[in-house]
């Protein structure tokens, strides 16, 4: 089979391009821009076009999308003129789920970090997991994706609603809070029942968040996981610099302490998680906590980009892009670096969740030192809205936390050159990680 994929440079897509080819079909794409993903498959021997145009068209026999694709695109309407069979990611990921044994990790929160770590626990106990991830690891040999032989483990993406018609054989909900509403009517009851029916096809075990509360009320008969609450529990979690311990109980059994070298209360969430589902399928406990204390963070998910010495500055990137993951990254930065002034550059991201979190934005980053708003990432969106970035600016006066407004990069570095001991924050799912990079490379590299 030949294959043509519009926006082949995404995370997803990318993934699935590689297994594909793994498998001996014929694959090739377009992306609007270079990236990282793009480079990387051309480097596998990847045909890709830079932009989306009529000519792109090798003769496919099946075009995969994503709903970011619009009817308009013009690759799509050569398609179906042509009679060209079209599917969209998510349609291919559920097929090539289908036909193999397969674990499943989906949820509002942690969702990447959590898919790792399972699959680092697999690969390192011996099994051989083809795996399928939101994010860059180097636990994987090409970063999103792993050819392995049987299970697939598949990071699944809740933003679109697709995912509920998917039956793997094990599952993990992180958790389920409102967010991507605009795909579900605007209605949350609407995405929570897409998790249940969701939650319905799991065959062999699913395993879900005793402390969230949602998911306490929606999803029955699951194997649980908790701080307070849980089949699998987690307590006496203490921090240090660099590093974390807790720990962890099945029921009464002491499964004892867990270290992990990533910050956040969320990460010993996704790790408890992970145990859960790992030791359940029979990993041997001791391997699971060497494959924990060993795991390093997926790309911006607190990844470190570099010490400026001469100013003692830490840089840091992460993806969190709703207020609970700012407040929570805030949290976990200021446990690694106790007394440490907390610095953040943050972007919106989307201008409808803008709407929807109506002022959370700014009540997620009081707990910062001082903020700089950097432009807001529309992220496909169009039209207009009466809202911008500056929202955010004013209600972080009105909790007395000191804030500046960056509408390029050249402002963001010019406000970064006058900190002195500190962390430094970059937040948001858009373009702002390309503005942690520069910085970075411009402030510690310059002594």
């Amino acid at each position: 089979m030949k294959y043509h994929f519009i926006g082949i440079g995404g995370i997803g897509m990318s993934g699935l391009a590689m297994h594909l080819a793994s498998e001996g079909d014929q694959v090739y794409g377009s992306n609007y821009e270079e990236n990282e993903r793009v480079d990387y498959l051309r480097a596998k021997g990847i045909d890709i076009f830079i932009g989306h145009s009529y000519e792109n068209f090798e003769k496919p026999d099946v075009v995969v999308r994503t709903t970011a694709i619009k009817q308009g695109n013009p690759e799509l309407v050569r398609a179906l003129s042509e009679g060209v069979p079209t599917i969209y990611r998510m349609e291919l990921l559920k097929n090539l789920l289908s036909r193999n044994t397969s674990l499943c990790v989906t949820g509002t929160d942690g969702k990447t970090t959590t898919t790792a770590m399972v699959s680092k626990i697999l690969v390192d106990s011996g099994r051989d997991p083809t795996v399928l991830l939101g994010g860059i690891n180097p636990l994987l040999s090409d970063g999103n994706y792993r050819k392995g032989e049987g299970l697939i483990v598949s990071e699944l993406d809740e933003s679109d609603g697709f995912f509920a018609s998917f039956k793997p054989d094990y599952a993990i909900i992180t958790n389920v809070r409102g967010d991507h509403l605009e795909h579900y009517d605007n209605s949350f009851d609407n995405l929570k029942n897409h998790f249940k029916y969701f939650a319905r096809g799991v065959g062999k075990m699913l395993v879900t968040n005793a402390d969230d509360p949602i998911s306490e009320r929606i999803f029955k008969g699951t194997l649980t996981f908790g701080r307070d609450r849980g089949d699998y529990r987690f307590s006496d979690r203490a921090t240090g610099i660099m590093n974390q311990t807790f720990r962890c109980w099945k029921g009464d059994t002491d499964l004892g302490v867990f270290k992990l070298m990533i910050p956040g209360e969320y990460n010993a969430y996704n790790a408890a998680a992970a145990v859960a589902l790992t030791r359940e399928m029979g990993v041997p406990i001791d391997s699971i906590k060497n494959s924990l204390e060993s795991y390093r963070s997926v790309d911006r998910r607190f990844t470190f980009r570099g010490l400026d010495d001469f100013r003692n500055l830490f840089f840091f990137d992460d993806y969190a892009h709703t207020p609970d993951e700012i407040s929570s990254t805030i949290r976990g930065a200021r446990e690694f670096f106790p007394g440490k002034n907390v610095v953040v550059v943050f972007q919106p991201h989307r201008y409808s969740r803008l709407v929807r979190e109506n002022g959370r934005f700014a009540m997620s980053l009081k707990d910062a030192t001082e903020v700089c708003v950097y432009k807001l990432y529309e992220a496909y969106e169009k039209g207009q809205y009466a809202i911008d970035e500056t929202e955010v600016l004013k209600g972080l006066s009105s909790y007395g936390v000191p804030a500046v407004h960056a509408v390029n990069y050249s402002e963001i570095l010019e406000w970064l050159e006058k900190k002195r001991d500190a962390v430094i924050l970059f937040l948001g799912a858009g373009d702002i990680t390309e503005a942690s990079k520069m910085s970075a490379l411009k402030l510690c590299e310059a002594h």
